[in-house]
């Protein structure tokens, strides 16, 4: 099951796909980014703080703050009351990276009969508006409530705190890869059918975080010296070219266990 999804991932179109998504991923960061500061800014008002959204966005591009820090400093301090068509278009914009993984998760599945394309981009805002709002404000309650339940833990288990932390981080990745692999395609997988995949990609997707901090911190210099003032966009491409070959692993690892369960049962009803 390993081996097939491993050979899948490592197929020529599998990498051209992976290169399309890391493309559309780079078109849908800054409008994430955008309208994330929007909804922030109409609950936490003027005294927002700009660190609160680095960090939250940090969950999906490690060192976003060291990689896009300038420009996101200036959309930051340029950001003021957003109208509805602009609210739209960034909306619009932000959906494009979900709208292409549910086309992409359909063609893994082999789904012949797809969602008509309105119901596809509709799903894809849905994704936004959710993970622009919600996701932001909880995945920021659980920090806080880590940060509290420290004060009240014994010295003996604070130490274990760096454990503790990974632990929620990969939790939190599963929890993401299962949401993508069980919405998006139009099929009816059950959780137990997709569980696999999700936890498969979540370890490994914790695991590229903190390969690519090293290597953001080691060799962003040296990527200077090649391309200049466009390093920080290749240094984004190639995180999200990384993360696609892990979303794409993932998705074929629940086809692999899918198909296996599929053979069994077969078997057993022969």
């Amino acid at each position: 099951m390993l081996a097939s999804a491993a050979k899948e991932t490592l197929h020529p179109d599998t990498a051209i796909t992976a290169a399309a998504i890391a493309y559309f991923a780079l078109l849908s960061i800054f409008p994430i980014t955008l309208l994330s500061i929007s909804i922030a800014s109409l609950s936490l008002g003027p005294s927002m703080d700009r660190q609160f959204i680095i960090q939250r966005l940090e969950f999906i591009a490690p060192s976003l703050r060291q990689l896009l820090g300038q420009n996101i400093d200036e959309i930051i301090e340029a950001r003021g009351q957003v109208t509805a068509v602009a609210l739209i278009g960034l909306i619009w914009s932000a959906s494009t990276i979900f709208y292409t993984f549910t086309h992409i998760l359909n063609k893994i599945w082999g789904l012949k009969q797809r969602r008509a394309v309105w119901k596809r981009r509709g799903l894809a805002i849905l994704f936004v508006l959710v993970f622009a709002g919600p996701t932001l404000f909880l995945a920021s309650f659980a920090g806080s409530m880590l940060a509290h339940l420290r004060t009240l833990l014994p010295d003996q288990i604070i130490s274990m705190g760096a454990g503790i932390s990974l632990a929620v981080a990969v939790l939190l990745d599963v929890a993401l890869f299962m949401t993508l692999y069980i919405m998006l395609p139009h099929g009816t997988s059950t959780w137990r059918e997709i569980l696999p995949g999700a936890i498969g990609a979540g370890f490994l997707w914790e695991l590229a975080k903190k390969a690519f901090l090293f290597f953001v911190s080691s060799y962003i210099s040296v990527s200077n010296l090649v391309y200049g003032s466009v390093a920080a966009i290749i240094v984004f491409l190639v995180w999200a070219y990384l993360s696609a070959l892990i979303f794409l692993f993932g998705a074929y690892l629940n086809v692999a266990y899918s198909q296996l369960k599929q053979q069994q049962k077969e078997t057993l009803a022969e």
